[in-house]
């Protein structure tokens, strides 16, 4: 609303305490030698005021001045957000820039009275058109706000008579940029962008089947360190490295059979070779053939071999006894694929049974992401053409081409009655573990420009979905909007909004409780 300034109250906000905006220094409340010259228009009739929002990439300017009068000193105040945090500009310069045919008068303020605000007092020389630009400068930060054309008047009478108050409008929300400085507040752009049809669903990280292996006993044994290294939790592992070593578990009665093997083997071989002796002399008198002489050659040799077969049955069975378990016989455990141990579910030292499961090993660097879609929504999931992985910690959502897609269900969980979409996620870099829960946007068509918003702006009112439009730098509205598509945060304005118009995206419940307050905060600007 535009709001009217007489001479006297240019002098009166000096002294004016009621808000920080007036208090002397913190505001430009004074203005040294330039101050004096309001006394000289003590009796000048009231101005119009002019006030301008205006938005640049990284700045939103502010400003609140009477109209321009030739002669005549015209204060400012001059709100400076930076967008990059939305907060306020706490050092720098502004500049009141009036552009004409006769040249270019400017008028700085060369330092806020409080961060954020400015205060350049615009004294125009002569009258007629001019353009209106204000420059804003600050170690590392520079905006041109250009406010467009404005008439420098010849005299006060004549502004009043050429500019029209226009009604306050209904459902104004007064929110000062003292209140938006201090606390997590942004605004966006209402504005057309490509969106794709999406279904939401939640999902879960799971291994692939050819990428988890579990690594069980093949025989009952005790299980023992490989080289003294037992498997670590996390630990990278590469195929075929050696986990840990089983030393098979033999029964206590076998030593006495094991024993009467062998010495029966020894007798064997001392009967064998008495034999083989005896023909090989009779060989050489003629008196035996020489293949009979070759069967008593192979069977001494065969004797051998069972001697040494019961020794090592019974040397195995004596390793078992060792702490270590790492004797002849011991079954070497070796990681059957590249990838980390997940799980380890044996002690160095324990006896397990045959089948026990001991170690799990899984490829992390690929892992399947799979899509629980309810089976209402089953028939509008169509051809499916990627996903967005919305993973909580991370700002942004993780894109799934196409391509990955390993498979969309064709048949419903009945104990989930959630149809199952298969996603191929490289996980080397994302390092989302397995059995991880994450919300999961199936992308279901080809994209297509809509009006779109931040899904921040959007907060549920009683059942309606509100946003707070952003007027001017201090006032806002409530509106109802219906909502249409979303996809990556932004969601589909349907109607409600136009583009171009700035919607908050943080601190609207700042806002919403200020409209519920039903009280205007009190504002101590120089209007």
């Amino acid at each position: 609303m535009k709001r009217c300034i007489t001479g006297l109250l240019l002098l009166l906000l000096a002294a004016c305490q009621a808000h920080p905006h007036d208090v002397g220094d913190d505001h430009g409340g004074a203005h040294g030698p330039e101050q004096g010259h309001a006394a000289d228009h003590a009796a000048e009739e009231e101005r119009p005021a002019l006030v301008f929002t205006h938005w640049t990439d990284n700045s939103e300017l502010f400003v609140e001045l009477p109209a321009l009068v030739r002669g005549l000193e015209s204060p400012c105040a001059a709100h400076v957000t930076r967008l990059s945090d939305f907060a306020a500009l706490a050092e720098g310069s502004v500049t009141v820039v009036l552009r004409g045919d006769a040249g270019e008068e400017r008028f700085e303020s060369r330092a806020p009275s409080v961060p954020g605000i400015f205060r350049p007092v615009a004294k125009p020389a002569g009258s007629g058109k001019r353009r209106l630009v204000i420059e804003v400068r600050a170690k590392g930060f520079s905006a041109d706000h250009d406010l467009g054309e404005v008439t420098v008047f010849e005299s006060a009478d004549a502004a009043s008579q050429a500019i029209v108050e226009p009604e306050e409008a209904p459902g104004r929300i007064p929110f000062l940029k003292e209140q938006q400085w201090p606390i997590a507040f942004g605004t966006a752009l209402v504005a057309e962008r490509p969106l794709r049809p999406t279904l939401r669903a939640t999902g879960t990280t799971m291994a692939r089947p050819d990428g988890e292996v579990v690594v069980a006993s093949p025989v009952a044994g005790r299980v023992a360190s490989a080289s003294g290294n037992f498997p670590k939790l996390g630990a990278r592992v590469t195929a075929n490295d050696l986990l840990a070593v089983l030393a098979p578990r033999l029964e206590a009665a076998d030593l006495a059979s094991l024993d009467l093997a062998v010495a029966s083997a020894e007798l064997e071989l001392r009967s064998a070779e008495r034999e083989r002796e005896r023909l090989s002399g009779l060989k050489a008198d003629g008196a035996v053939s020489e293949r009979r002489a070759q069967e008593a050659v192979d069977g001494a040799d065969s004797a051998r071999g069972s001697l040494a077969s019961a020794r090592r049955r019974l040397s195995q069975f004596r390793s078992v006894q060792q702490p270590a378990g790492r004797g002849e016989g011991a079954v070497q455990l070796r990681a059957p694929l590249s990838g980390t141990v997940t799980e380890i579910l044996v002690a160095p030292g324990a006896f397990v049974e045959a089948g026990t499961p001991l170690f799990r090993v899984t490829d992390l660097t690929q892992i399947w992401v799979q899509a629980h879609v309810p089976s209402v929504d089953a028939g509008r999931l169509g051809t499916v053409q990627g996903a967005l992985l919305l993973v909580e910690g991370r700002e942004e959502p993780i894109v799934l081409a196409a391509e990955s897609l390993v498979s969309a269900g064709t048949h419903v969980d009945q104990r989930t009655a959630t149809l199952p979409v298969t996603f191929a996620l490289e996980n080397a870099e994302v390092r989302l573990p397995i059995g991880a829960a994450l919300r999961v946007e199936l992308i279901t068509g080809e994209p297509r420009t809509a009006l779109t918003v931040p899904a921040a702006a959007i907060i549920d009112d009683s059942g309606m979905s509100v946003v707070f439009v952003q007027i001017d730098g201090e006032a806002f509205e409530r509106r109802v909007v219906r909502t249409g598509l979303r996809e990556q945060g932004q969601v589909e304005i349907m109607s409600g909004l136009k583009a171009g118009e700035h919607v908050v995206t943080r601190g609207a419940w700042s806002v919403k409780l200020a409209a519920s307050s039903g009280s205007i905060p009190a504002h101590g600007h120089a209007h």
